[in-house]
């Protein structure tokens, strides 16, 4: 992958400069791509990768500094500006329409070209959509079929369709800009994704912004790093290594002992959750103890059932038999008696599920526990205020205060904040469904003292995770589940020098 790339670049950004309330953004940023490159632009959570990418698509508009197209100054003001230079970009949370077809989710506001009078010419439509599908290897595809029929990954296949369309259309070179692509997708499929975009670089540059450096590594070519809004360097990757990607990340040596797994604790022999031969539509006959002070990790491929697992345990999903008990009283099917019982529930899918996204920080942080602040009937703005503040200090919450809009904070910082939501109740048991997930390694670490310090607290932590490294450096025990059942457990004590292999062999 690694290709010694020309030296003129067809995109080169310069002194670009954003503030946000009085924030500094970003800082006489400058970066460079080159045709038919795949660059890495990494960085801790807030430092700027993604500011800077949406001023390239025109959604932000940056307050100095200059962008150069193939020699040719721009300044897109919207994305569809910025479409028309042949930028796109291939978001996160995927941007499409999963009611409509293939072919209508590749062409929503480009039909232009297709329509005579007021007549949509339906068969050319689907002709360009096979067209294009063919060039990201989904020509299996029927361009009729609806989205939602279609996997996650093959949905993400149909976003990179949309984005490179002008560019094989009107035979120019794109640039591509990959925001986390791979976060929710199997090995098998990331390495699918990589062999697409390598075989598109005739076509387009791409930019990868992504928290996973074994993939930098592995399928990029040069890598770029940011920090605090400012540039920090770039390599060639075939010159990187994780740890000197890390330590360029965090502005530090990296600790040896990433999970902290030297302060592990043995768990109480109280325990404080209990689920006996639970059935839901989704897992059959689980039975599990949870003690008090223990981190209990629960491994699995996608689909295996784990995730529903978490949403049995907190209310969410309806259990069918069997039963869960805190202490001595049931808890299944009520998400108020969950939470009653001193339980706390990070899901996975942070945007959707977990931050209330027309509200500030500090109200994502107390809306689960508002009855606390509450004298009478009136709000105690300064007791709501002075744990907000306690909270942002204690998880460095990077945010310009309380009162800023949570959409505006990094992914990360959003994770943190969800977190803090749960620590406010002071609970008893907290679910962690992929807690790092799109979180840059230095917030992992921050987020892994956290977990070490509740477990000596006494708090319990029931971890759900497709990262097998953290579920093995962080937790007392590992259940593996397959199918909706549970096929194993394992003992992750200091002495027992586990790898991947030993969880692999339940879970496949």
């Amino acid at each position: 992958m690694q290709e010694t790339v020309q030296k003129q670049s067809n995109l080169k950004m310069s002194g670009i400069d954003k503030h946000f309330a009085g924030v500094q953004a970003l800082k006489n940023v400058s970066l460079e791509l080159f045709p038919g490159e795949i660059l890495a632009l990494i960085g801790e959570n807030g430092a700027g990768k993604s500011t800077l990418m949406r001023i390239l698509m025109g959604i932000e508009k940056k307050d100095a500094g200059t962008i150069h197209l193939n020699g040719t100054q721009i300044d897109p003001a919207t994305p569809i500006e910025a479409e028309q230079y042949g930028i796109g970009m291939v978001f996160q949370e995927q941007a499409l329409f999963p009611n409509l077809s293939v072919a209508e989710n590749l062409f929503l506001g480009r039909e232009g070209n297709m329509i005579t009078g007021n007549f949509l010419h339906w068969k050319k439509m689907y002709q360009e959509s096979e067209m294009i599908l063919n060039e990201v290897h989904l020509s299996h595809i029927d361009p009729k079929t609806r989205l939602e029929k279609l996997s996650f990954s093959e949905r993400q296949m149909v976003e990179l369709a949309r984005v490179l369309y002008p560019a094989v259309r009107n035979k120019r070179k794109g640039i591509i800009i990959l925001d986390e692509p791979t976060a929710v997708l199997s090995p098998s499929e990331v390495e699918q994704l990589f062999k697409v975009v390598s075989s598109l670089k005739e076509h387009a540059s791409f930019v990868f912004i992504s928290h996973h450096l074994e993939e930098v590594i592995e399928y990029t070519d040069r890598v770029e790093v940011m920090k605090d809004g400012q540039n920090v360097g770039g390599l060639m990757t075939k010159d990187a290594s994780i740890q000197t990607l890390q330590e360029m990340m965090v502005g530090r040596e990296f600790s040896r002992d990433f999970y902290y797994a030297e302060d592990l604790r043995t768990p109480e022999d109280t325990v404080v959750l209990e689920l006996d031969g639970v059935c839901s539509d989704a897992v059959s006959n689980v039975s599990l103890k949870l003690r008090k002070g223990e981190i209990l990790g629960i491994a699995g491929l996608m689909g295996c059932g784990k995730e529903n697992l978490a949403k049995v345990i907190f209310g969410d999903e309806p259990v069918t038999a069997g039963t869960i008990t805190v202490g001595s009283r049931e808890i299944h099917g009520s998400i108020k008696k969950a939470v009653d019982a001193g339980i706390g529930y990070m899901p996975s899918d942070r945007r959707s599920e977990g931050i209330l996204d027309t509200m500030s920080v500090g109200q994502n942080i107390t809306v689960a526990n508002m009855d606390h602040f509450v004298t009478g009937v009136f709000l105690d703005r300064s007791k709501e205020n002075t744990c907000v503040n306690e909270y942002i200090d204690r998880l460095k919450i990077k945010t310009p205060s309380g009162n800023t809009l949570i959409v505006n904070l990094s992914g990360g910082n959003q994770q943190k904040a969800i977190l803090a939501r749960w620590l406010s109740r002071k609970p008893d048991i907290i679910i962690m469904e992929q807690p790092t997930r799109g979180i840059d390694v230095g917030a992992k670490q921050e987020i892994y003292r956290i977990m070490r310090d509740l477990a000596d607290e006494g708090v319990s932590i029931l971890v759900i995770s497709d990262e097998m490294p953290e579920l093995i450096g962080l937790s007392n025990r590992i259940i593996m589940m397959r199918k909706g059942t549970v096929t194993g457990e394992i003992d992750c004590n200091k002495e027992a020098k586990l790898n991947e292999k030993h969880i692999i062999q339940y879970i496949t």
